[in-house]
């Protein structure tokens, strides 16, 4: 898998929602890319948001239960490779419609062009169509999962075999929620020699942001690493 570094002048993280959000899910977006800037160790930026509108009819469909939905393969190719920004090493889509990769499929929770360094997730399934204050520690921890997992694909490591760790496979949300929000520790060497970190810095800032949203077996994995260190 090709590997992309972060270099002087293309180390930033950027975000890219596109659709209506929602009060709540803005919150989501915004606590993502706290998360993604200590997950990464990098600069993370959320980009100005672009309106649903930017979908022609025809990469829409609806789907069987009336939900509309976005050809993902679009976002990719037709709006995030041409507004990627110079300083980007790496730039994700978030959207709050459901997207489909091609006609024969239902949906997909998120893809990515790695080469290019773009991807695209949707938050639509991780809090059933309907994020509430009850569902949206499950719904962030959804979309930090996948978001850490595409962009770690973007940083070269591919799909790993240990059973629990965020970059194995997932094809259903049972599968997301049975991976934890960590790498194992050889995916995490890969991503220390991608990009060069303090880990000890990096673990301490992880457990404050796990304390504060009340994740609390995410708090205890990182404590465990952190014990593991001393």
């Amino acid at each position: 898998m090709e590997k992309i570094k972060p270099e002087a002048g293309k180390n930033t993280i950027y975000l890219q929602p596109i659709g209506d959000f929602n009060d709540l899910q803005k919150k989501e977006i915004e606590l993502t890319k706290e998360y993604l800037k200590i997950y990464f160790q990098l600069e993370t930026k959320v980009l100005p948001t672009l309106s649903n509108a930017i979908f022609p009819k025809s990469v829409k469909r609806i789907f069987k239960n009336g939900q509309e939905q976005i050809l993902a393969g679009y976002v990719l190719d037709s709006i995030l490779i041409k507004r990627k920004p110079k300083d980007a090493v790496a730039f994700m889509g978030i959207t709050e419609r459901d997207l489909f990769p091609k006609p024969e499929w239902n949906y997909v929770f998120g893809i990515a062009s790695y080469q290019d360094g773009v991807g695209v997730t949707s938050m639509y399934r991780f809090a059933d169509g309907n994020l509430t204050e009850l569902n949206f520690n499950k719904s962030l921890e959804r979309l930090i999962k996948i978001s850490s997992h595409e962009i770690g694909h973007m940083f070269g490591i591919s799909h790993c075999l240990n059973a629990n760790c965020v970059m194995n496979g997932t094809n259903h949300l049972p599968e997301t929620d049975s991976h934890f929000a960590r790498a194992c520790s050889l995916c995490q060497q890969k991503l220390n020699s991608s990009i060069k970190y303090d880990n000890k810095k990096r673990l301490l800032e992880l457990k404050i942001f796990f304390e504060k949203q009340h994740l609390k077996s995410e708090l205890t994995r990182t404590e465990q690493d952190l014990k593991l260190l001393k």
